[in-house]
């Protein structure tokens, strides 16, 4: 969205303080354990752009830890490519001469300004994933946060320790489509197929080989809708799902283990239509 057409709708600034508060009203407190998705438009004007965003966020969760994405999804296998899909001749080419996969180095792609800016805060560290890593900000003393298996099927990553850890998921002016734990569970279908690929990652100056295994489930719109509805009419008016308003953005909170149970359920029983 444009400068112009933001100002145009925004009534008043939004100031990291308003941001503070919301997520106050939320409950949201030092030692609170978040995903985040996030659109900064969806605020109207930010006086601070999405450092306001972020320093809320950090400034009130100080011994907790926050997770967004840092997806780069131009390291998937080129045959996967459909937005938008390339010519199959150039395939081999594009696998043989692309650089090892670079977590300092590498920029995340279609996240937004807020995830991409994240990055390089203090206390931020990426995982090593070369296709879908995650960016945490970690302040509790365990370090198993940043675990993140190559092997998908393992369930060893930062987004399925919230799910234990009963953590919550933070949507600010997104919603349900934009969730990435919701993908956690894809591999139970038995509709899902296992892919297998192998890639170069620089770790410390030093480059190593890893095949990434994924059993991959072509997850659509109509299932994301499906499961958000699901999880919407059992927790509805609970405070598994809170809602509160900051300048145009609706903040939205929901439960992470609670919205794995619902999406494993479905995985586990969907039926091809």
């Amino acid at each position: 969205m444009k400068l112009e057409s933001i100002v145009k709708k925004t009534t008043k600034p939004v100031t990291k303080q308003m941001i503070k508060i919301a997520l106050n009203e939320l409950g949201i407190n030092k030692n609170s354990k978040l995903e985040v998705h996030s659109s900064l438009s969806s605020f109207g004007f930010v006086v601070n752009k999405q450092y306001d965003v972020i320093d809320a966020l950090v400034e009130t969760i100080t011994q907790g830890v926050i997770i967004m994405p840092a997806h780069t999804p131009e390291m998937t296998e080129p045959t996967d490519w459909e937005n938008p899909p390339v010519p199959v001749s150039w395939h081999q080419t594009i696998i043989e001469n692309r650089k090892p996969f670079d977590p300092l180095v590498f920029e995340p792609e279609r996240i937004g300004d807020i995830p991409k800016t994240f990055l390089r805060y203090p206390h931020v560290q990426r995982t090593l994933h070369p296709e879908v890593s995650l960016a945490v900000y970690n302040r509790t003393n365990d370090s198993s946060w940043l675990n993140h298996s190559f092997d998908m099927r393992e369930l060893i990553n930062p987004l399925y320790k919230l799910v234990e850890e009963k953590g919550k998921i933070l949507m600010m002016g997104t919603d349900f489509y934009t969730c990435t734990s919701i993908h956690l569970s894809e591999f139970m279908s038995k509709h899902a197929s296992l892919s297998k690929h192998d890639y170069q990652i620089k770790i410390n100056d030093q480059i190593i080989k890893k095949t990434i295994i994924t059993k991959y489930f072509d997850d659509d719109d109509l299932n994301f809708k499906i499961i958000s509805e699901r999880y919407i009419n059992q927790y509805k008016n609970t405070d598994d799902y809170k809602q509160v308003q900051c300048g145009l953005a609706t903040l939205t909170l929901v439960d992470a283990n609670k919205l794995f149970e619902i999406a494993k359920d479905f995985h586990s029983h969907y039926k091809v239509h």
